[in-house]
């Protein structure tokens, strides 16, 4: 993304959001867990209060111990991780007398493993997180999350509080406290397809633009013995009637979704009563037994460019730069492959996400939390530190190109932005990528890039409604196991009978409370709205 345009797109939507994001995105109705845990987090903290109210008076800030930090990071460690951390090790250990090591969750697991980092304890400083998708509001009901006070996040990262607006604080407040730092960067809520041209044009595919035509390539694709992609393309089928996930609705907000085209219905469209759902596990079913995807996908650990660029698969799915970064990847091995992007909900005004999509927060369990927001502040505001993490080396992964361009040097043993940068997000200082010699797919990329930011959605009130699902914890964690007996088979058409395996999910989420699941929601969301 071109910087400037960024910085254009960052003032605009600040705009949006302040008119359609309410003061705060947990529930207006607080939860006696939640205000208990901020309290005994509080208690807990009390050193570090009074830390920080020295430090406040002072303007300085004790690092004459040296200290050991750790940090959790979200995806794979690529070979050269480890290198090109040592470099930022050496800034840490002049600047803070720190140091900082990095464990990883994978995108198979994390799911699984990100809790149980909190409930059993771990020792740990650090760690990623994000609003619906990556947990966040789910460790804050646990109160596995040190909340952050303005007067906390000034004294010990001053740089960050000049830096990120006061929309996106507001978005990361649940129960009017704030819980991790988000990043400063705009990011659109809507996936698109890294596709091989020289398929498409074997296949007489001249566009995806929609449904129906992502549909037409999927069969294609199984009638020349050929997966399309490693799953079902169920993002796809509801972005495409306009509606988004929920924040902190089951499943990652996929249980529950709203309506983000319009901002005028305030309705939620849980799956099970939604004629669309069936709709799409039919259609998805057919794809399925077509061949469109591997009937062992459930057991797959594969990241998302795996079949992609190991020739397996015809596409892959996943956001705009993520598609553009393993599309020259691939084209750069493969140059017949000629891939490119397609969008296939092409007409549709986009929704950006709220700044808290990505962001980083500090375990209630460090040991070290001053030093940890300094740490953070460094990654965030740092040009040095926030380049390495980014790029890399710089005379091994990348080179500079004026004051705010970069060119790739080596792209394949550390990756751009590949290394689960995104909690620090910076648009201020983030480099962009000069292209020396640019490709067809480049010049799709910047094309799609300009139709979207010349096409953003108008604000809906839930864009910015994040569930506290405290008071149905029960109920909220059995929906949830209810789930995966049933869910991921059938949105990938991997059942035997549709319609039956839908009544078995229905039954399942209602002995699990799902009810009162839903009327907590809706009653938070009115409060939210009226609010």
């Amino acid at each position: 993304m071109k910087k400037r345009m960024k910085k254009l797109a960052a003032l605009l939507l600040s705009g949006v959001l302040a008119m359609g994001i309410l003061s705060g995105c947990g529930s207006s109705g607080s939860s006696e867990t939640t205000a208990e845990s901020a309290a005994s987090s509080q208690e807990s903290a009390g050193t570090e209060s009074s830390a920080s109210q020295e430090a406040a008076s002072t303007g300085t800030v004790d690092t004459s111990e040296h200290v050991d930090l750790k940090m959790y990071l979200i995806g794979d460690r690529t070979p050269d991780f480890d290198e090109v951390y040592a470099e930022i090790n050496k800034i840490l250990e002049e600047k803070l007398n720190c140091s900082i090591s990095v464990d990883f969750l994978s995108w198979g697991e994390h799911d699984t493993k990100y809790s149980l980092l909190f409930s059993s304890g771990e020792d740990f400083d650090l760690i990623f997180t994000a609003s619906s998708w990556c947990h966040y509001e789910q460790t804050v009901a646990l109160g596995g999350f040190y909340p952050l006070s303005e007067e906390f996040i000034q004294t010990y990262a001053p740089g960050i509080w000049d830096v990120v607006p006061e929309v996106a604080w507001d978005q990361a407040k649940i129960d009017g406290q704030i819980y991790m730092v988000p990043n400063y960067s705009n990011e659109f809520g809507q996936d698109v397809l890294a596709v091989r041209g020289d398929l498409m044009e074997q296949y007489g595919i001249d566009e995806i633009t929609n449904w129906d035509e992502l549909k037409a390539f999927y069969m294609a694709c199984a009638e020349n013995g050929m997966y399309a992609s490693q799953g079902g393309p169920w993002y796809q089928y509801f972005q495409a009637q306009g509606l988004s996930t929920t924040g902190g609705a089951p499943n990652a907000g996929e249980l529950v979704l709203y309506n983000t085209q319009d901002p005028s219905d305030l309705n939620f469209y849980y799956l099970l009563d939604w004629d669309g759902f069936t709709d799409y596990c039919h259609q998805v079913k057919e794809l399925a037994d077509a061949g469109c995807w591997s009937s062992d996908v459930l057991n797959s650990n594969d990241e998302r460019q795996t079949g992609l660029l190991t020739g397996r698969t015809a596409g892959m799915i996943w956001n705009l730069g993520s598609c553009l970064t393993y599309g020259k990847q691939a084209n750069s091995e493969h140059p017949e492959w000629n891939v490119t992007l397609a969008d296939p909900v092409a007409d549709m005004p986009k929704k950006v996400n709220p700044y808290i999509n990505n962001g980083m927060a500090i375990n209630i369990n460090s040991q070290h939390k001053e030093r940890a927001m300094m740490v953070l502040n460094e990654f965030y505001t740092n040009p040095e530190v926030y380049d390495l993490a980014m790029l890399g080396i710089e005379g091994k992964h990348w080179e500079a190109v004026g004051d705010d361009q970069y060119r790739v040097i080596d792209e394949t043993n550390y990756g751009v932005s590949n290394n689960c940068n995104w909690g620090w997000n910076n648009a201020n200082i983030q480099r962009t990528e000069y292209i020396e010699n640019r490709t067809a797919l480049d010049d799709t990329y910047d094309a799609m890039e300009a139709e979207w930011n010349a096409n953003i959605k108008e604000a809906h009130p839930y864009d910015g409604f994040n569930f506290d699902s405290t008071k149905v914890s029960t109920q909220f964690a059995a929906v949830e196991a209810a789930m995966g007996n049933y869910y991921q088979p059938l949105i990938n058409g991997l059942v035997d009978d549709v319609d039956a395996s839908i009544e078995a999910l229905r039954s399942a989420l209602e002995s699990a409370g799902i009810r009162d699941v839903l009327a907590e929601m809706e009653s938070q969301a009115a409060t939210y709205v009226e609010e």
